[in-house]
């Protein structure tokens, strides 16, 4: 099994450490700020982004527009001179002229029309040329599909260019009469023109609509291409335009011809372009660049995007750093102030104009409440030294008087005259005065709530040995074994009369006929607030110091009762062992001083 952490649990721990630190922007005052400024601003921002990018689509969209509307322009153009060359070959074919008058009338309108026709000719009935003016040598024969089908039709079909294989020409063919030298209608024919699918703007009129179509390295450029978008030629023969647009362009127009659709357009880097179905089945190909007026329009719309944003981060900022000097500076310097005050210095911070009101209510409202905060510690204060004073005073009082009645137990056992009385008062004159030494601890050195166990431990011993003559003899070694542990008064007082107790019995009864030996006491803090207080000795043992002292005196003392009862009133649980010697060991919990009273 690999010990290394799985990629997704990486992924979850990035995750959450990141959820932390945004969490952590937002939890601040400065973070909330820009979040509401944001949110503020957001719909004014999406309005604007929604017009800048209507603005800039439509400025994106304007040259596939002027394509389309150039293929249709086209379309328009070409139907206008259509329907007038159709109208001028009808009035021609209502005059009743003979051949003379008829070639005469041809070259007439051909001269008025500037010589724009390739050529106007008459027809028979079967498509041959029999009257014919222009510049072409050879009148090419009237096809059938070039013929008027009733009276006052106007055929139109285009010609492809041998040169270039795209529609280079217009046919345009109207019903009309061939008459005799007497001016009788003699058969049927044809009047045609062939009208070349070019527009040179050398011969253009002023006037003319199409001159903004065609312009020398103009923005817009036309092409005619054949029906399968195989060849291509400029409709405009002296306007400087490319022979043939791209090959990419040109395998546009064949997918799109080759779907059947009669108009399409793309937009491409290098412009707009569009195809469509002109007058005479003719397909066009357009193309249209930006103009200055748009190529600004997009550049100001990336200005205007760029300026918004470092507007709207210009705004952030200044409202990060204000917020900063009006509302967090004021806010660091009052929690800075407040947590001076809690160490036990003093709360001092001075309004100004920077602050905002509600700071300055804050601060002053901390103020108030320091200064009665201050006022009320001042007074529990002096109320806690009075109470720790009454409290000496009670403890100095309660060890004087204990202190009496040891005394007075000390001298009613030196008027008793049998034994066992006088040692039944010496027993209670040393439990006594036991109390008046832990009295004496809680008043003396000022620990009112809890007892070093050491020292007092030590010093009870010895008053216990010196109370029975054995404080000055070498005869018995006392070996005082305690940690520096704190104990509360209630657990100190059973077990200091515990200690009283077996220390007594085992200087009296342990060692008799003067032995020597050793007298161990300990006290020691055990793991989960528990501690042990063990007495133990190197002497007779318990039976044979019981047996000697019932010889002795003949009665039993009260000594284990005792230590029994002190044992259980601190929830103990005692035990005696008897290997060379006797051994006391009470296990017991240990209550914790109050945090409150050991500060104190």
């Amino acid at each position: 099994m690999s010990v290394f952490p799985s990629s997704g649990h990486g992924r979850q721990v990035r995750h959450r450490s990141l959820f932390t630190r945004v969490g952590r922007v937002f939890d601040a005052v400065r973070g909330r700020m820009m979040a509401i400024i944001l949110l503020a601003a957001m719909p004014i921002a999406l309005i604007g982004a929604v017009q800048a990018w209507h603005s800039y689509h439509s400025t994106l969209e304007a040259p596939g527009e002027r394509t389309d509307l150039t293929v249709s322009r086209i379309d328009l153009e070409l139907r206008h001179e259509a329907d007038h060359l159709g109208s001028l070959l009808q009035a021609v074919s209502r005059m009743r002229l003979d051949d003379a008058g008829l070639r005469h009338m041809l070259e007439l309108v051909q001269s008025l029309t500037g010589r724009h026709y390739s050529q106007i000719a008459l027809a028979d009935d079967r498509g041959n040329i029999l009257t014919a003016v222009g510049r072409q040598g050879d009148a090419p024969a009237l096809g059938a599909d070039a013929m008027p089908r009733f009276q006052g039709d106007v055929r139109m079909v285009a010609l492809t260019d041998p040169l270039t294989h795209v529609p280079g020409y217009f046919r345009i063919t109207v019903s009309a009469a061939i008459y005799d030298d007497a001016g009788r209608p003699a058969r049927p024919g044809y009047l045609t023109a062939v009208m070349p699918l070019s527009w040179r703007s050398a011969i253009l009129q002023a006037s003319d609509p199409r001159l903004d179509l065609v312009q020398q390295n103009g923005p817009i450029q036309i092409w005619v291409v054949d029906s399968l978008a195989r060849a291509a030629a400029p409709l405009c023969s002296d306007c400087n335009w490319a022979a043939r647009p791209t090959d990419r362009i040109m395998q546009w127009a064949r997918v799109t011809l080759g779907t059947g659709a009669d108009h399409a357009h793309i937009t491409l880097p290098e412009g707009s372009f569009s195809i469509g179905r002109v007058q005479g089945g003719v397909h066009v190909l357009t193309m249209t660049r930006r103009n200055a007026g748009e190529r600004h329009a997009v550049v100001m719309f990336a200005v205007s995007l760029v300026s918004s944003g470092l507007l709207l981060l210009a705004g952030l900022l200044g409202a990060s750093k204000s917020a900063d000097v009006l509302v967090i500076t004021p806010l660091r310097q009052l929690t800075a102030s407040v947590n001076q005050w809690q160490l036990g210095g003093m709360y001092d911070v001075r309004s100004n104009w920077a602050m905002p009101l509600e700071v300055r209510q804050l601060a002053h409202a901390f103020s108030k409440a320091t200064r009665r905060l201050a006022r009320h510690e001042k007074r529990l204060e002096r109320a806690q030294a009075r109470q720790e004073l009454l409290l000496k005073e009670m403890h100095h009082r309660v060890k004087n008087n204990l202190q009496i009645v040891a005394s007075l137990l000390n001298l009613q056992a030196g008027r008793i005259r049998q034994p066992a009385a006088r040692e039944e008062f010496a027993q209670a004159r040393d439990r006594v005065r036991a109390l008046a030494t832990l009295h004496r601890y809680l008043y003396a050195d000022g620990e009112l709530y809890s007892l070093n166990m050491q020292s007092f431990v030590r010093e009870l011993c010895g008053q216990i040995m010196h109370a029975i003559g054995e404080s000055d003899e070498s005869r018995i070694t006392l070996d005082i074994r305690v940690d520096d542990l704190l104990m509360v008064p209630d657990q100190a007082v059973p077990l200091a009369l515990i200690v009283t107790e077996a220390v007594s019995n085992t200087i009296k009864y342990a060692f008799p006929d003067r032995q020597h030996g050793t007298l161990e006491v300990g006290l020691r803090a055990l793991s989960g607030d528990r501690a042990c207080l063990w007495i133990a000795d190197n002497g007779v043992g318990m039976a044979a110091a019981r047996n000697h002292a019932a010889a002795e005196e003949g009665r039993s003392g009260i000594g284990m009762q005792l230590i029994r009862g002190f044992a259980r009133q601190l929830g103990g649980e005692l035990q005696m062992f008897e290997e060379n010697g006797t051994r006391y060991v009470l296990v017991f919990p240990l209550k914790q001083p109050e945090q409150d009273e050991t500060s104190a």
